[in-house]
Protein backbone atom coordinates (compact mmCIF):
# COMPACT_ATOMS: atom_id res chain seq x y z
CA UNK A 1 0.00 0.00 0.00
CA UNK A 2 0.87 3.58 -0.71
CA UNK A 3 0.56 6.36 2.28
CA UNK A 4 -0.74 9.94 1.62
CA UNK A 5 2.26 11.24 1.21
CA UNK A 6 3.48 8.79 -1.11
CA UNK A 7 0.23 8.35 -2.80
CA UNK A 8 0.58 12.41 -3.39
CA UNK A 9 4.23 11.91 -5.00
CA UNK A 10 2.93 9.55 -7.56
CA UNK A 11 -0.32 11.91 -8.24
CA UNK A 12 2.40 14.80 -8.68
CA UNK A 13 4.65 12.57 -10.94
CA UNK A 14 1.50 10.77 -13.04
CA UNK A 15 0.57 14.50 -13.37
CA UNK A 16 3.65 15.95 -14.50
CA UNK A 17 4.79 12.67 -17.12
CA UNK A 18 0.86 13.48 -18.96
CA UNK A 19 1.64 16.91 -18.99
CA UNK A 20 4.79 16.14 -20.91
CA UNK A 21 3.13 13.56 -23.21
CA UNK A 22 0.64 15.64 -24.18
CA UNK A 23 2.11 18.96 -24.71
CA UNK A 24 0.80 19.68 -28.31
CA UNK A 25 3.62 19.22 -31.25
CA UNK A 26 4.37 22.40 -33.30
CA UNK A 27 1.55 23.52 -35.30
CA UNK A 28 1.43 26.81 -38.00
CA UNK A 29 -1.24 28.47 -36.19
CA UNK A 30 -1.42 30.05 -32.71
CA UNK A 31 -4.95 29.02 -32.33
CA UNK A 32 -4.65 25.19 -32.57
CA UNK A 33 -1.75 25.72 -30.02
CA UNK A 34 -4.20 27.11 -27.64
CA UNK A 35 -6.70 24.54 -28.54
CA UNK A 36 -5.17 21.45 -27.53
CA UNK A 37 -3.28 23.27 -24.42
CA UNK A 38 -6.73 24.33 -23.38
CA UNK A 39 -7.78 20.65 -24.06
CA UNK A 40 -5.05 19.36 -21.92
CA UNK A 41 -5.04 21.70 -19.17
CA UNK A 42 -8.81 20.60 -18.73
CA UNK A 43 -7.74 16.90 -18.80
CA UNK A 44 -5.05 17.26 -16.32
CA UNK A 45 -7.33 19.17 -13.99
CA UNK A 46 -9.84 16.69 -14.41
CA UNK A 47 -7.36 14.21 -13.32
CA UNK A 48 -5.83 15.57 -10.32
CA UNK A 49 -9.29 16.53 -8.93
CA UNK A 50 -10.38 12.64 -8.82
CA UNK A 51 -6.98 11.85 -7.91
CA UNK A 52 -7.16 13.83 -4.35
CA UNK A 53 -10.92 12.30 -4.15
CA UNK A 54 -9.81 8.77 -4.15
CA UNK A 55 -6.56 9.76 -2.08
CA UNK A 56 -8.87 10.98 0.67
CA UNK A 57 -11.77 8.98 0.62
CA UNK A 58 -10.40 5.35 -0.32
CA UNK A 59 -9.38 3.04 2.66
CA UNK A 60 -5.71 1.59 2.52
CA UNK A 61 -5.30 -1.22 -0.40
CA UNK A 62 -2.64 -3.49 -0.26
CA UNK A 63 -1.54 -5.35 -3.64
CA UNK A 64 -1.14 -9.05 -3.49
CA UNK A 65 -1.04 -12.49 -4.58
CA UNK A 66 -4.47 -14.03 -4.02
CA UNK A 67 -4.88 -15.48 -1.81
CA UNK A 68 -2.44 -13.48 1.18
CA UNK A 69 -0.21 -15.60 1.95
CA UNK A 70 0.85 -14.79 6.07
CA UNK A 71 3.85 -16.30 7.86
CA UNK A 72 3.61 -15.35 11.56
CA UNK A 73 6.98 -15.84 13.50
CA UNK A 74 6.63 -16.20 17.62
CA UNK A 75 9.76 -14.76 18.64
CA UNK A 76 12.43 -17.29 20.02
CA UNK A 77 12.03 -20.61 21.08
CA UNK A 78 14.43 -23.66 21.70
CA UNK A 79 17.46 -23.19 24.48
CA UNK A 80 16.41 -18.76 23.41
CA UNK A 81 14.15 -18.17 25.99
CA UNK A 82 13.30 -14.54 25.63
CA UNK A 83 12.45 -11.97 28.22
CA UNK A 84 12.09 -13.57 31.57
CA UNK A 85 10.00 -11.89 34.66
CA UNK A 86 8.51 -13.45 37.53
CA UNK A 87 6.97 -16.73 36.18
CA UNK A 88 6.69 -15.39 32.73
CA UNK A 89 8.66 -16.63 29.61
CA UNK A 90 8.45 -14.73 26.64
CA UNK A 91 8.75 -17.57 24.24
CA UNK A 92 5.74 -18.94 25.26
CA UNK A 93 4.07 -15.92 25.20
CA UNK A 94 4.85 -15.75 22.30
CA UNK A 95 3.63 -18.56 20.69
CA UNK A 96 0.21 -18.64 22.65
CA UNK A 97 -0.39 -15.13 20.52
CA UNK A 98 0.88 -16.50 17.21
CA UNK A 99 -1.44 -19.52 17.60
CA UNK A 100 -4.42 -17.22 18.32
CA UNK A 101 -3.28 -14.80 15.40
CA UNK A 102 -3.46 -17.61 13.47
CA UNK A 103 -6.59 -19.15 14.22
CA UNK A 104 -8.54 -15.80 13.83
CA UNK A 105 -7.10 -14.90 10.82
CA UNK A 106 -7.99 -17.53 9.11
CA UNK A 107 -11.62 -16.83 9.67
CA UNK A 108 -11.12 -14.39 6.91
CA UNK A 109 -11.82 -15.44 3.71
CA UNK A 110 -8.60 -15.55 0.65
CA UNK A 111 -6.15 -15.80 3.45
CA UNK A 112 -3.27 -18.72 3.97
CA UNK A 113 -1.55 -18.62 7.35
CA UNK A 114 1.66 -20.53 8.22
CA UNK A 115 3.74 -20.49 11.54
CA UNK A 116 7.40 -20.76 10.91
CA UNK A 117 7.35 -23.33 13.63
CA UNK A 118 4.78 -24.86 15.90
CA UNK A 119 7.20 -26.62 18.37
CA UNK A 120 9.64 -25.23 20.97
CA UNK A 121 12.65 -25.83 18.77
CA UNK A 122 15.88 -23.56 17.88
CA UNK A 123 15.53 -21.99 14.68
CA UNK A 124 18.17 -19.47 13.45
CA UNK A 125 16.52 -16.02 11.96
CA UNK A 126 17.97 -16.48 8.50
CA UNK A 127 15.72 -19.86 8.59
CA UNK A 128 12.57 -17.68 9.39
CA UNK A 129 13.06 -15.40 6.78
CA UNK A 130 13.68 -17.96 4.62
CA UNK A 131 10.76 -20.38 5.21
CA UNK A 132 8.58 -17.21 4.30
CA UNK A 133 10.22 -16.84 1.17
CA UNK A 134 9.71 -20.43 0.33
CA UNK A 135 5.78 -19.83 1.13
CA UNK A 136 6.45 -16.72 -0.77
CA UNK A 137 4.38 -14.97 1.99
CA UNK A 138 3.00 -11.28 1.39
CA UNK A 139 4.14 -10.62 4.80
CA UNK A 140 5.97 -11.98 7.68
CA UNK A 141 4.88 -10.68 11.37
CA UNK A 142 7.32 -11.83 14.23
CA UNK A 143 5.76 -11.58 17.52
CA UNK A 144 7.48 -10.65 20.79
CA UNK A 145 6.92 -9.05 24.00
CA UNK A 146 9.77 -6.55 25.95
CA UNK A 147 11.89 -5.92 28.81
CA UNK A 148 14.05 -2.70 29.95
CA UNK A 149 17.00 -2.96 31.52
CA UNK A 150 15.95 -0.40 34.03
CA UNK A 151 12.54 -1.87 34.14
CA UNK A 152 11.34 2.09 33.64
CA UNK A 153 9.47 1.43 30.22
CA UNK A 154 6.18 0.62 28.96
CA UNK A 155 4.06 0.29 26.01
CA UNK A 156 3.84 -1.50 22.53
CA UNK A 157 6.03 -0.48 19.70
CA UNK A 158 6.25 -1.52 16.07
CA UNK A 159 10.02 -2.05 14.64
CA UNK A 160 10.14 -1.92 10.77
CA UNK A 161 12.65 -2.36 8.02
CA UNK A 162 14.34 1.08 7.72
CA UNK A 163 14.33 1.34 3.44
CA UNK A 164 12.18 2.16 0.64
CA UNK A 165 9.10 -0.22 -0.16
CA UNK A 166 9.67 -2.61 2.87
CA UNK A 167 9.64 0.81 4.94
CA UNK A 168 6.38 1.83 3.44
CA UNK A 169 4.46 -1.53 3.85
CA UNK A 170 6.22 -1.45 7.35
CA UNK A 171 4.48 1.28 8.51
CA UNK A 172 1.53 1.39 7.02
CA UNK A 173 0.55 -2.04 8.77
CA UNK A 174 2.05 -0.52 11.87
CA UNK A 175 0.02 2.46 12.09
CA UNK A 176 -3.17 0.03 12.02
CA UNK A 177 -1.32 -2.38 14.65
CA UNK A 178 -0.33 0.70 17.13
CA UNK A 179 -4.43 1.36 16.90
CA UNK A 180 -5.35 -2.03 17.74
CA UNK A 181 -3.74 -1.84 20.50
CA UNK A 182 -4.10 1.15 22.04
CA UNK A 183 -8.19 0.64 21.21
CA UNK A 184 -7.40 -2.28 24.16
CA UNK A 185 -5.57 0.05 26.22
CA UNK A 186 -1.87 0.12 26.13
CA UNK A 187 0.14 2.76 25.62
CA UNK A 188 1.52 3.17 22.12
CA UNK A 189 5.72 3.93 21.73
CA UNK A 190 5.36 4.23 18.39
CA UNK A 191 6.73 3.15 15.09
CA UNK A 192 10.55 2.67 15.20
CA UNK A 193 13.44 1.95 12.77
CA UNK A 194 17.29 1.22 13.76
CA UNK A 195 20.53 0.44 12.29
CA UNK A 196 23.60 -1.65 13.17
CA UNK A 197 26.88 0.15 12.30
CA UNK A 198 26.77 -1.40 9.33
CA UNK A 199 24.18 0.86 8.13
CA UNK A 200 21.90 -2.24 7.79
CA UNK A 201 17.97 -3.05 10.07
CA UNK A 202 19.74 -3.50 13.45
CA UNK A 203 16.74 -6.41 14.02
CA UNK A 204 18.08 -9.59 12.36
CA UNK A 205 14.61 -11.11 11.50
CA UNK A 206 14.36 -7.75 9.75
CA UNK A 207 17.35 -7.72 7.98
CA UNK A 208 17.13 -11.33 7.00
CA UNK A 209 13.65 -10.88 5.47
CA UNK A 210 14.66 -7.49 3.68
CA UNK A 211 17.40 -9.74 2.00
CA UNK A 212 15.00 -11.87 1.05
CA UNK A 213 12.81 -8.85 -0.36
CA UNK A 214 9.86 -10.21 2.42
CA UNK A 215 7.98 -7.16 3.61
CA UNK A 216 8.23 -8.04 7.51
CA UNK A 217 7.58 -6.06 11.14
CA UNK A 218 8.91 -6.85 14.84
CA UNK A 219 5.78 -6.17 17.31
CA UNK A 220 6.84 -5.77 20.42
CA UNK A 221 2.93 -5.94 22.16
CA UNK A 222 4.23 -5.02 25.73
CA UNK A 223 6.67 -4.47 28.16
CA UNK A 224 6.33 -7.82 30.73
CA UNK A 225 8.55 -5.73 33.68
CA UNK A 226 6.50 -2.91 34.08
CA UNK A 227 3.44 -2.29 36.06
CA UNK A 228 1.97 -0.24 33.58
CA UNK A 229 1.62 -3.16 31.20
CA UNK A 230 1.46 -6.33 33.58
CA UNK A 231 -2.53 -5.53 33.36
CA UNK A 232 -2.98 -6.60 29.93
CA UNK A 233 -0.86 -10.00 30.44
CA UNK A 234 -1.20 -11.06 34.01
CA UNK A 235 -4.88 -12.10 33.65
CA UNK A 236 -4.64 -15.34 32.02
CA UNK A 237 -4.59 -16.74 28.97
CA UNK A 238 -7.53 -15.14 27.45
CA UNK A 239 -5.26 -12.20 27.25
CA UNK A 240 -3.08 -12.89 25.22
CA UNK A 241 -5.35 -14.75 23.23
CA UNK A 242 -6.96 -11.29 22.53
CA UNK A 243 -3.62 -9.70 21.53
CA UNK A 244 -3.68 -12.37 19.15
CA UNK A 245 -6.84 -11.56 17.94
CA UNK A 246 -5.95 -7.65 17.36
CA UNK A 247 -2.86 -9.00 15.66
CA UNK A 248 -5.34 -10.86 12.84
CA UNK A 249 -7.79 -7.93 12.48
CA UNK A 250 -4.43 -5.93 11.98
CA UNK A 251 -3.72 -8.02 9.36
CA UNK A 252 -7.18 -8.13 7.60
CA UNK A 253 -7.56 -4.10 7.55
CA UNK A 254 -4.22 -3.99 6.18
CA UNK A 255 -4.79 -6.59 2.96
CA UNK A 256 -8.45 -5.84 3.27
CA UNK A 257 -9.74 -9.56 3.90
CA UNK A 258 -13.42 -10.16 4.50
Amino acid sequence: PLSKVTSSIAIIKVSTFLTSSLLPQAHSTHNIQHTNMSKRNTFIIYLLFFSVILWFKSDIVCFANEPVIVVIDPGHGGENLGAQYENYTEKELNMIVAKSMKEHLEKYEDVVVYLTHEDDIDMSLKERAEFAKEKNADFLFCLHFNASVHQNLFGSEVWVPSRGELYVKGYQFAEIQLQQVQELGLYSRGIKTKLNDNGQDYYGILRQCSKLDVPSVLIEHCHLDHDMDKPFYQQGTHQLVELGKQDASAVAKYFGLK
